[in-house]
């Protein structure tokens, strides 16, 4: 089996199609403005992809694993609240150690590890994005590469 690589033209049309498919999804997600302007498409001959100029961005897309906050050891931070009335402060201690956490508007709350940031799951927004596009271009991928293989060109009659 041989490969083609796919066309620079179609590369575009499928990495513009692809940033279109992210930015509607990140507007699901409530993001801001500069991060969705931050995602432009990269296409050339046989490549397509996504870039951002936000790093942020990019733990949204892959996610990362938990770990314990060392940095809020002795220090005072303002917890955000969803219901409007914060900044909620609280004293970094006892970091990784088991105990009780005060938690805004739900109180004393039990935690195997104190300060412990739960991680965050991979959205792969950027990925699936892609995906879709090239899906959505499957049938004019293959018959341009069609012609590409067989030499013909949709002009010559055949």
């Amino acid at each position: 089996m041989s490969l083609v690589p796919i066309p620079a033209t179609m590369a575009v049309k499928i990495a513009d199609r692809s940033r279109q498919l992210a930015r509607e999804k990140m507007k699901g997600y409530g993001w801001s403005n500069k991060s969705i302007d931050s995602v432009s498409p990269m296409g050339r001959e046989g490549w397509v992809g996504l870039k951002t100029t936000t790093d942020y961005l990019i733990h949204q897309e892959t996610g990362f694993k938990p770990f314990l906050m060392w940095w809020v050891q002795d220090r005072t931070l303002p917890m955000g609240c969803k219901k409007g009335d914060g900044p909620h402060f609280r004293r970094g201690s006892h970091v990784g150690e088991p105990g009780m956490v005060n938690i805004p508007h739900v109180g004393q709350v039990w935690r195997e590890q104190r300060w412990k940031h739960p991680g965050l799951q991979p959205k792969k927004f950027l990925e699936n994005s892609i995906r879709e596009a090239v899906n959505g271009m499957k049938p004019e991928i293959q018959a341009r590469l069609m012609e590409i293989v067989i030499g013909k060109t949709k002009n010559d009659g055949a």
